[in-house]
């Protein structure tokens, strides 16, 4: 790996430097807008990507309120976000991922983290601004799969009821087989990411199949009222496994 490649991102948010310090330096604060998170009192944390894949990690630096550094004591790579009030109100957060992967394939390594912190973080800034001071129930779902990013986004939109042409800002309404429908507004559509913003919470569906390692995926953050956090992972888990066999071809 190497620590001279980093990718770097300063987002503003319309929040507190105290709140969003408490997005960032806990497992609850992370489970809001990343994916489940525990984090002891001794810094050892545990993050849950779904399907059973989960990451060990500890806190490597922290000066509460203002910056604090995940990694691994036995890797380069870290992630650092670093915490700055703005004079005329809200927050800047600077955020630094190091450790890059050497080799041929890294810039692909790259972009795809590129992806997922811009989701992440825009889930963050949704959070402040529709559902600020509601816990959190997160889950999530994964699988892999053979299929082109064309075929895979062919069989997600037909089996959520979605329209071919929706568009960024439209009122959709979801209908999971064995899951209650969602209606919402669409806040994120890019290649290979479609969310939803709904009275409940936050729903996303993830995958570019063989094009991005085959994985596909899906995270629901609820807000405020939980359903039963078991059984509706398993319901999405099915719904999932259901869509995308692993390694379906």
């Amino acid at each position: 790996m190497s620590e001279e490649r980093r990718l770097e991102k300063e987002i503003s948010f319309d929040a507190t430097p105290e709140q969003v310090w408490a997005a960032i330096s806990s497992g609850p604060g992370m489970s809001i807008w990343f994916v489940p998170h525990e984090l002891g009192p001794d810094g050892e944390g545990e993050a849950d990507f779904g399907g059973g894949n989960t990451q060990a990690g500890q806190v490597l630096a922290r000066e509460e309120g203002k910056r604090i550094v995940y990694g691994t004591a036995d890797s380069p790579g870290a992630l650092e976000f670093l915490v700055e009030g703005r004079e005329n109100g809200g927050t800047v957060l600077r955020f630094t991922q190091s450790g890059f992967f050497d080799g041929d394939d890294w810039s692909a390594e790259y972009d795809s983290f590129d992806r997922g912190w811009n989701l992440f973080f825009h889930n963050l800034a949704q959070y402040f601004r529709y559902y600020s001071g509601r816990p959190a129930t997160t889950l999530v779902t994964g699988s892999t799969t053979a299929l082109e990013p064309d075929e895979v986004w062919a069989k997600f939109r037909a089996a959520l009821g979605v329209d071919p042409a929706v568009a960024l800002g439209d009122r959709v309404r979801l209908t999971p087989d064995g899951l209650p429908p969602i209606e919402g507004e669409v806040d994120y559509l890019v290649r290979g990411v479609f969310g939803v913003r709904a009275p409940e919470g936050l729903h996303r569906f993830q995958g570019l199949g063989a094009e991005s390692g085959g994985m596909v995926n899906t995270i629901h953050y609820y807000y405020g009222t939980a359903p039963d956090r078991d059984a509706t992972t398993a319901a999405w888990q099915r719904w999932l496994l259901e869509l995308f066999p692993v390694n379906e071809s």
